[in-house]
């Protein structure tokens, strides 16, 4: 789902995805080659070691074009169209429910921003509204329909209405990126919540109840994703960093040695969570219970948990975590893998697999204009 763009191009080429973080940007470029995707170039930059940092790159959008241009130039990326992914916390999402209308002529793009007004937290003027309806089973196809018109009479419930999928980012946010791609010289074809792109990289077709849990250094993305459809989203001020100054704490050292200790960890044998990260780690895990709870007392499904929990981001790889959640939740809580709907060299896959999670919402930006691979 894109919130700017075109329509899609008949013909496939190259396409990069573009993840722009707080502090750095992260670009995967893929061509298609024999039907499917296949993995060109991929690159990123980050800040030497972890550092906290204020506000995004993308309020600087001359540094932002330059630090993309670098990555390009340094990996030997050729494509010139891009997929840029909007951050989640920037975004927002809501599921709403209307009436099904009597006839196909009826106009509902006044019924739907009626309601959008009432739950933006900005004035509908200032934001760029996108909606998807999800029950398009239901929408009448001829000026009569008896057969839906008498469902509707009967009392049956779900089809009495529609549900809508709302997604709006500010037109000030939306700027700030076509600014930063002019100066690139990149073709801005879309733009898109992070989620969604999540989604593509590492649900594609799959039709199961999944739970995604994207870790970031700052902040930890959660979705239910219900037959590829995120249907809840949330986030928490809380990720690798929060967890990198717990262990800096409890060993007394400083942040960049307890980041040092964090990745050493992780290449360890170990298979419990050290004590100092479960403390940290708590707070993803409450709003993890929250959101599934949330997902079970919406009236739009009889289902009463998520199949399974897929945990990505480049803070995913937490000594420990996933034995750590499947015991605490009580679900099957597994590493995505981005790069299984998309062809890559097998002598590369060591180090594709580490640096994967970091690329998952690149990977599904890049692509975005090849849906039928999925």
């Amino acid at each position: 789902m894109g919130l700017f763009g075109k329509k899609k191009e008949e013909r496939f080429e190259g396409m990069l995805g573009v993840d722009v973080g707080t502090s750095g940007i992260k670009v995967v470029e893929i061509i298609p080659e024999g039907g499917r995707l296949r993995l060109s170039r991929y690159g990123y930059s980050e800040p030497a070691g972890a550092v906290k940092v204020e506000g995004s790159l993308i309020d600087d959008a001359p540094k932002a074009a330059d630090t993309l241009k670098r990555i390009m130039k340094d990996s030997g990326m050729k494509a010139t169209k891009a997929v840029a992914s909007l951050p989640s916390s920037k975004v927002f999402h809501a599921m709403i429910t209307l009436p099904v209308p009597k006839s196909p002529k009826e106009d509902l793009k006044p019924i739907i921003e009626a309601q959008a007004r009432k739950l933006l937290p900005l004035p509908l003027e200032e934001m760029i509204l996108d909606s998807n309806i999800l029950d398009k089973d239901l929408l009448p196809k001829q000026e009569v329909d008896k057969q839906k018109e008498a469902a509707i009479e009967s009392g049956d419930k779900s089809k009495k209405y529609i549900r809508v999928l709302l997604t709006g980012a500010p037109k000030v946010l939306i700027t700030k990126y076509v600014e930063m791609f002019r100066i690139a010289k990149i073709e801005l074809v879309s733009l898109e919540t992070e989620i969604f792109a999540v989604v593509r990289s590492l649900v594609g077709k799959d039709k199961s109840r999944v739970m995604i849990v994207d870790m970031g250094a700052e902040r930890t993305n959660i979705a239910v994703v219900d037959k590829g459809v995120p249907y809840i989203t949330r986030g928490i001020k809380s990720g690798g960093n929060a967890i990198t100054q717990a262990l800096a704490e409890s060993m007394s050292v400083s942040f960049e040695e307890a980041e040092a200790m964090k990745r050493d960890l992780s290449y360890s044998a170990t298979q419990g969570l050290p004590a100092p990260l479960e403390e940290a780690v708590k707070p993803i895990l409450h709003e993890i219970k929250y959101t599934l709870q949330l997902y079970a007392d919406q009236e739009f499904h009889d289902n009463s948990t998520v199949e399974k929990i897929i945990i990505t981001g480049g803070s995913s790889h937490v000594p420990g975590l996933i034995p750590y959640l499947t015991a605490a939740l009580n679900v099957n809580v597994y590493h995505g893998d981005p790069w299984a709907r998309v062809a890559t060299v097998p002598e590369a896959r060591p180090v594709l697999d580490e640096v994967g999670p970091r690329l998952a919402v690149a990977i599904g930006l890049s692509m975005r204009n090849k849906d039928e691979v999925l």
